[in-house]
C-alpha cells in the first residue's frame, strides 16, 4: 500500500540542494524492507531564481490547461539533482542514467516509490521561459507537464560552459 501525499516536510530543498551540491550526500538504494517515504511539498530555493520562474511557468500552463499546480517535494529535488548532475558529468542528455535508471528507479534508490512518475529533460542555454516552451512545443514533455494526476515537483539544473543540463521529475500517487 503506498503512503498518501502529505503536506510537511522535515527537510528544505534549499538545505538538501546546499548539501548535494557539496558531495556530502550520495544516493544509496533503500533497504528492501524500508517502507517508501510519502511526498510532502517544500519550498524551492528562492536564490535559485530560474528554477523558480520555471516552476511559475509550469504552472501558469497547468492552470491554464485545467490542473492544479506543482508542489516542490524533497526527494524530487534531489532526484533532479542527482540526475542534472550525472548528465553534465557525462555531457549526455537522456532519461536514462548511470546503469540504465529511470526516474523511478532513481526515486526508488531515495526511498520513494510514487504511483505516477514522469520526467523532463533539456541540455543547452534557455530561459526559463524558453525552456517552459520548449517543454510546451513537444508532445511528450507536454504530456508530462499537463498531466493533472501529478501533483509534485523537483527542479534542477547544473550549469556547464556549453549550458545547462534541466531536470524536471514529476511525481503523483
Amino acid at each position: 500500500m503506498r503512503t498518501p501525499l502529505r503536506p510537511t516536510s522535515p527537510l528544505s530543498a534549499a538545505v538538501l540542494g546546499a548539501v548535494v551540491a557539496a558531495g556530502l550526500l550520495t544516493v544509496a538504494a533503500a533497504p528492501a524492507s524500508a517502507a517508501p517515504q510519502p511526498l510532502v511539498p517544500a519550498p524551492l530555493p528562492q536564490s535559485d531564481v530560474l528554477a523558480m520562474e520555471v516552476l511559475a511557468l509550469t504552472n501558469d500552463a497547468r492552470a491554464a490547461a485545467g490542473c492544479g499546480p506543482l508542489l516542490v517535494n524533497d526527494p524530487l529535488v534531489a532526484a533532479a539533482i542527482e540526475h542534472s548532475g550525472e548528465m553534465a558529468a557525462t555531457a549526455r542528455m537522456s532519461h536514462a542514467g548511470a546503469g540504465g535508471s529511470t526516474p523511478r528507479t532513481r526515486l526508488g534508490a531515495l526511498g520513494v516509490a510514487p504511483r505516477l512518475t514522469a520526467e523532463n529533460v533539456a541540455a543547452g542555454s534557455f530561459t526559463a521561459r524558453s525552456l517552459v516552451d520548449a517543454w510546451l512545443a513537444s508532445p511528450g514533455h507536454r504530456r508530462n507537464l499537463l498531466d493533472c494526476d501529478l501533483g509534485f515537483v523537483g527542479i534542477a539544473r547544473f550549469d556547464t560552459p556549453e549550458g545547462a543540463y534541466w531536470t524536471q521529475v514529476m511525481a503523483g500517487n
